[in-house]
């Protein structure tokens, strides 16, 4: 049985990724170095497959991007490509022991099917109890983090890859910032790791029998 790094860096995994890739940055500026990942291709792919099975892949610096209401850190494409397969690798690893109720998690419904199901039910119940964590992804201890997933994931090559995924560095306007707590917004592996941050929770509220239902750092209980 193929390990988590080599389905990580598997053909069809990595191949999966770099399509997911070149369909979400097709309308990137001409100078974006996705199209120089696009055009040497063939020569790159097979480059940072070995760098992964070595477990001699970094992830490069980020670029933070400010918006008027959020501010996003931006990923080379490369490391874009590689936090994509570890998602999809990932996901499917610890899809047994996620919560169902976890409605931001792709094939859970979304926040429309979450309301939907609030909407479904709240006449049932006397009692609302609504709770939302401010700045979720921001507040997220590494610590914490990667005790609970390594309770799942044993690989210590993948461990040090999330390690390199939470313990980033961004660059802002020259200045540089070591990133030692929360995990990244715009990033493909951050639903993954932001549902399983408040695993402990959804496991509480499961043993209670009460209606429940989480959005991210967002819940509703019935």
């Amino acid at each position: 049985m193929s390990t988590l790094l080599e389905k990580i860096a598997s053909d069809e995994v990595i191949n999966t990724a770099y399509q997911w890739l070149c369909k979400k940055r097709q309308h990137y500026h001409p100078n974006a170095d996705v199209w120089q990942l696009r055009r040497w291709w063939h020569e790159k792919k097979p480059i940072l497959q070995a760098q992964i099975l070595a477990g001699n892949f970094q992830f490069r610096e980020l670029r933070l991007i400010r918006g008027e209401e959020k501010s996003i850190e931006w990923w080379s494409s490369v490391d874009a490509l590689v936090l994509k397969a570890m998602t999809i690798v990932l996901t499917e690893h610890l899809k047994p022991v996620l919560s169902p109720r976890c409605f931001h998690l792709a094939g859970n419904g979304g926040l429309k099917g979450a309301v939907r199901e609030v909407a479904a039910n709240v006449e049932e119940y006397p009692f609302v109890f609504r709770t939302d964590v401010k700045g979720y992804y921001a507040s997220i201890n590494h610590g914490i983090l990667m005790n609970i997933v390594g309770k799942y994931i044993q690989d210590d090559a993948v461990l040090r890859l999330l390690w390199g995924y939470l313990r980033r560095y961004v660059s802002d306007g020259g200045e540089f910032i070591d990133i030692t707590q929360g995990i990244s917004l715009g990033c493909p592996l951050s639903p993954l790791m932001g549902a399983l941050f408040l695993k402990p929770l959804d496991d509480c509220m499961a043993e209670l029998g009460c209606f429940y239902v989480r959005y991210m750092g967002a819940t509703w209980g019935l």
